[in-house]
């Protein structure tokens, strides 16, 4: 345990890996020119991002817990590119700026990977690319508008597979048909996280760990109120994921609901059957996707979403433990890969998604306070957008106006979900009726119409179906 939360398998192994690691609580008010709530990868990128700018800015960076105990330690290490994501992009922020942003999200990629090198991260970066399939042939096909766009613009990322090529690459036959993708790249969220944290530090970052946020004062400066005293700044970031709820200005914009998780302990002999741990991630084509992938060191993860639903921002008692037990996430897992039934199993977990209904995620200055900033609603894909945000954050921080500044994420929250409680009791009837539209696509059966009217309500997707 951590702070309160369970710690992943990913974070765990990075904090091994680290061995005695300095963390300070704030104890004392100060002054200072940014301050950065959340220790995960927004907070984190915006910081690096600032100092690589404006390396004279004073930044503090608070975490409630220590960095990476949050959604950027627990996630699955998909490093998606913005491809699969165009259809979005261009109904929020014009074609143009879809190009752009998907042509940038390519370079994160390149980016990690040099920063890794450069600064002795061990993100385990693999670019082994993804398969999003179908287990049913209800939901395939789902993918063909997705490649009919991108081929419209001249990018081919996306290749068609059939079974039998599938069963090639992954060793399963679960999956009938699906796509290549291969602007995926699998990497290690808990050592990048944490990397991070150590480069962001040796650029003079301060960071306080185990220090929360008790109150935002919406003033000219704002103040960030915590138990050992308060920070004044002259700006501030919000870069909180699902604890973002918290913010009465920002509840409106999006939901939480986490994914379970769950990882072996190491099985090289068993994954060489099964593509080798260089074999391509595989998805289905579920509105809760399931999904699997090896690791560097021999493992397989299987994850789900569709988990736990919160009340507005109160996430800690879910990530205790997965909404599924490890018997049912095991018994899931045996379905795509019989060959792996009464493995070791290292850990599970869940991780919170904050998703938007759009799919998108949303950055810019609070209504009530235009000095302090946001950036939240990634959607199931921050590894990413992430770092695409922190650019645009830097940009707003900064008052610089530039292609960041102006981009369509740019945008003021709205109110696509109730407030509370009626989101909290509305979601379990989405979230019902959506596991009953997955359950009957494999029979093959239609929703009747009270299902399909709750279905109307879930938030757009990343993934092309």
């Amino acid at each position: 345990m951590l702070g309160g939360l369970m710690s992943s398998v990913w974070l765990q192994q990075a904090l091994n890996a680290e061995g005695q690691s300095h963390s300070i609580q704030l104890d004392e008010s100060q002054s200072v020119d940014v301050c950065i709530v959340g220790g995960g990868f927004t907070g984190l990128w915006t910081a690096y991002e600032l100092k690589q700018r404006h390396p004279e800015l004073d930044i503090v960076l608070i975490e409630k817990h220590i960095c990476g105990a949050g959604a950027s330690g627990a996630n699955a290490g998909y490093a998606v590119s913005l491809w699969i994501q165009l259809q979005l992009l261009e109904k929020v922020c014009g074609t143009e700026e879809a190009l752009r942003l998907c042509h940038a999200s390519e370079a994160v990629i390149d980016e990690i990977s040099a920063l890794s090198n450069k600064h002795q991260i061990d993100t385990q970066l693999r670019r082994t690319g993804a398969i999003w399939g179908a287990t049913c042939e209800a939901q395939s096909g789902h993918w063909d508008s997705a490649i009919d766009l991108l081929q419209k613009h001249q990018i081919h990322h996306l290749q068609r597979l059939s079974q039998a090529e599938i069963e090639n690459l992954t060793g399963t036959s679960s999956h009938v048909a699906g796509v290549f993708d291969k602007g995926t790249t699998l990497l290690h969220p808990g050592h990048l996280v944490r990397g991070l944290r150590r480069l962001v530090i040796a650029l003079g970052v301060r960071i306080y760990e185990n220090t929360a946020m008790i109150r935002l004062i919406r003033s000219q400066p704002p103040k960030i109120v915590t138990p050992s005293g308060t920070i004044t700044a002259s700006k501030v970031v919000l870069g909180m994921y699902g604890w973002s709820l918290g913010i009465s200005e920002l509840s409106p914009g999006a939901m939480v609901i986490f994914s379970d998780a769950l990882m072996s302990e190491p099985i090289p002999d068993k994954l060489s059957r099964l593509g080798g741990s260089d074999a391509p991630a595989l998805m289905d084509s579920r509105i809760f996707v399931q999904a699997q992938r090896t690791t560097a060191d021999g493992r397989i993860m299987w994850t789900k979403a569709g988990g736990a639903l919160p009340f507005k921002d109160r996430l800690e008692s879910h990530t205790s433990k997965p909404y599924r037990s490890i018997d049912e996430m095991r018994a899931e897992l045996e379905k795509i890969y019989p060959t792996l039934r009464d493995i070791k199993i290292a850990g599970s977990w869940a991780g919170p998604i904050d998703r938007t209904k759009d799919g998108l995620p949303m950055f810019g200055p609070l209504s009530t306070c235009p000095d302090v900033y946001y950036g939240y609603g990634y959607s199931g894909s921050g590894i990413i957008l992430s770092r695409l945000g922190s650019k645009i954050l830097a940009s707003l921080v900064s008052e610089t106006k530039d292609e960041w500044a102006r981009s369509g994420l740019v945008r003021a929250v709205g109110k696509a979900f109730p407030s509370e409680p009626f989101r909290y009791i509305g979601s379990r009837f989405v979230r019902a009726a959506i596991e009953r539209k997955d359950n009957l696509d494999h029979i093959g059966r239609r929703v009747g119409p009270l299902t399909q009217f709750w279905l109307r309500f879930k938030p757009s997707s990343y993934k092309p179906s």
